[in-house]
């Protein structure tokens, strides 16, 4: 198993529900960052703050074979 690094992303926003994944035409400017979350990371989740609402999501590695 390789290195799981977690990155989160907070906006200050007072959003009141999760974000749902949608699947963007190829027409559409907006609307595949969460798509391409859910799609590479080996999880991902949305929670509130003191400082905004925030998406989290965790990448990992593959083990270096050489």
């Amino acid at each position: 198993m390789g290195t799981t690094v977690q990155v989160k992303v907070t906006d200050a926003g007072s959003f009141t529900s999760a974000p749902a994944v949608r699947t963007p035409s190829l027409d559409d400017d907006t609307g595949r960052g969460l798509w391409m979350v859910d799609m590479l990371a080996d999880a991902w989740g949305f929670e509130h703050g003191e400082n905004g609402a925030s998406v989290w999501f965790w990448l990992t590695g593959r083990e270096d074979k050489r």
